[in-house]
């Protein structure tokens, strides 16, 4: 009875962590790591604001990704809920590739991200 009880705790387990992860495509984008809120209000970005950027975003900032066409990608983690400010506060202001789940809505774009390079 025991063995059964932990069996279907364990399938229960996956089958919600299974529902918790983002619908979309898996992509990669290739772009610059941006402090969202200095970008969007005064078009920051590049080697010169690599610091502010970092304060920015460990302050707890949204961090985006603006491709080579202009277009900003929300970011978020994929594992675990994982914020994007994990994977990306070493790049900030730095090209990167990153490889995610894309989920777009209401015109934004948003990257699950689960590897960067």
């Amino acid at each position: 009875m025991k063995r059964q009880i932990i069996g279907v705790a364990v399938v229960l387990s996956m089958a919600i962590i299974g529902l918790a992860q983002p619908k979309g495509q898996t992509v990669t984008v290739k772009g610059e790591a941006v402090d969202l809120w200095c970008y969007m209000e005064g078009g920051d970005r590049g080697p010169a604001k690599k610091d502010c950027a970092t304060a920015c975003a460990k302050a707890g900032n949204p961090i985006g990704i603006v491709d080579a066409k202009g277009a900003v990608y929300l970011t978020a983690g994929l594992e675990d809920h994982q914020p994007a400010r994990d994977l990306l506060i070493n790049k900030m202001n730095e090209q990167v590739t990153a490889t995610g789940t894309l989920v777009t809505k209401g015109g934004t774009k948003m990257l699950f991200v689960k590897t960067v390079k």
